[in-house]
């Protein structure tokens, strides 16, 4: 009997647990959705070639008359039909339309250099496009493509708010083969990835989806039809790992292109660095955050009330984790923008609200900081973390990587108690006192090392 009883609750049991299965399938399995968004998206995603001419490169010869004779032949037969020595280079990729005008996104990458641009739409049409602008940084560029009627377009999402595990599909044009229709899921978010020695781009969705060469440009589609981000890179000894650019970053920069057809880029006058677990333990504060090591003078952060030593915790509500999301959330604005800093300052939590001012020129200088330290004023707290002998001066909390504070070797613990002679009391007085100083002027450091007074004279580059 009992034996019975438990073999109808076994199977009633498997009876709910299939009842539950088949309840989520309706989401994908056994659905068309995947087939509809594909019908939906599709039209609005192009093919693109681009050829860019380059000269190439007069034969300068071996130093030896024969084989000078030899090569020089068989280079020209090769070369015939190219006037002047000029070669077309050919690329290829996609992209995708984002409004009824025929304003289409890509990678930067695709149409790099291009002198002739070609699309391909999916119901076999070929039109001509021209850059409208394009932006090397983030990999992005707007096209327009010639035409009359309206275009069909596929809607820009929100990428903020994706979830490991969600449903997309990927769309583009795999080696030139025209538009293909992948499907996976999000499977990671915040990747960062190093494309070569100088470019290491953040802030990468990472897909399962497959994504192959030729795909660049396309876009990565949840399952409303929103574009949520810009297929980009792959890499080559995997299989199931894309990525893509978040679609939240790339509608300032698209913003910008439409209008200038350049990324203005923004100032705020800050110098930061990761907060590191020493510094949390140090400053008692969370080990997630960004660390104000310098504000400029008359800078829109000098105006909004930033001051070196405040910890930025969130922009706008959003947190920060690290110093890539810091820079991602504030390239997300553009020039008069307001941005809301959540900071922490001596343990309260502060608001301060910034204004963003256009970037004017790369050669501007901290002045306020140029040595590159933060600086507090001696304090029971931080002589005993140290183990300082004296009550007098600011003590150096971090020093930044590659400053001028870490090539004279000044370490945190360190004390400056004199700037040419003047004694130092808050650290409010040392921003003040830095900020004075011009390029090539010299500077007299009274400095304490453990037990060891020091004197640097230093000539400020």
């Amino acid at each position: 009997m009992l034996k019975r009883f438990f073999q109808i609750t076994f199977a009633v049991f498997l009876y709910f647990c299939c009842l539950n299965l088949n309840a989520g399938t309706p989401e994908l399995f056994g659905t068309s959705l995947i087939a509809d968004l594909a019908e939906k998206v599709s039209p609005a995603v192009v093919s693109i070639d681009s050829v860019h001419y380059v000269r190439r490169r007069q034969f300068e010869g071996f130093g030896d008359p024969f084989f000078d004779q030899f090569f020089r032949h068989f280079l020209d037969e090769d070369m015939r039909g190219f006037r002047n020595n000029v070669i077309p280079k050919r690329g290829s990729g996609s992209g995708v339309l984002i409004d009824s005008a025929g304003h289409l996104l890509t990678n930067q990458h695709v149409v790099d250099g291009a002198n002739e641009i070609l699309v391909t739409m999916k119901d076999g049409r070929k039109l001509k496009a021209s850059i409208v602008g394009q932006d090397k940084n983030s990999d992005l560029a707007v096209l327009k493509v010639e035409g009359k009627d309206a275009f069909p377009f596929v809607p820009l999402g929100d990428s903020d708010n994706v979830r490991v595990g969600e449903w997309v599909i990927a769309v583009g044009n795999p080696f030139g083969l025209g538009i293909t229709v992948t499907a996976g899921v999000i499977s990671a978010v915040g990747r960062e990835l190093s494309v070569d020695r100088n470019n290491t781009y953040k802030n990468f969705i990472q897909t399962d989806a497959s994504i192959n060469p030729g795909n660049s440009g396309g876009p990565l589609v949840n399952t409303k039809g929103e574009v949520i981000g810009i297929n980009t890179a792959i890499i080559p000894y995997g299989q199931g790992i894309g990525f893509a650019i978040p679609v939240s970053s790339a509608k300032r920069i698209v913003k910008d292109l439409l209008a200038f057809g350049t990324v203005k880029s923004i100032f705020l006058g800050i110098h930061f660095q990761e907060v590191t677990p020493k510094l949390a333990e140090y400053f008692g504060i969370p080990e997630k955050g960004v660390l104000v090591s310098d504000v400029q003078t008359g800078s829109s952060a000098e105006k909004g009330g930033l001051m070196p030593g405040d910890v930025i915790t969130a922009i706008d509500e959003k947190p920060i984790a690290k110093v890539s999301q810091f820079q991602e959330l504030i390239n997300r604005h553009g020039v008069g923008e307001t941005l809301e800093f959540t900071i922490i300052r001596k343990g309260k939590t502060l608001k301060v609200l910034l204004t963003a001012e256009e970037k004017q020129s790369a050669k501007k200088i901290f002045r306020q900081n140029v040595l590159g330290v933060t600086v507090e004023a001696v304090n029971e707290r931080n002589q005993e973390s140290y183990s300082l002998s004296v009550s007098r001066g600011v003590v150096v909390v971090s020093v930044q990587e590659g400053s001028l504070a870490e090539k004279i070797g000044i370490e945190p613990g360190d004390i400056i108690q004199q700037i040419n002679n003047q004694p130092l009391f808050s650290s409010e007085e040392f921003y003040q006192r830095m900020g004075r100083f011009q390029s090539g002027d010299r500077m007299l450091l009274g400095l304490v090392k453990g037990d060891i007074s020091q004197v640097l004279l230093i000539t400020l580059p």
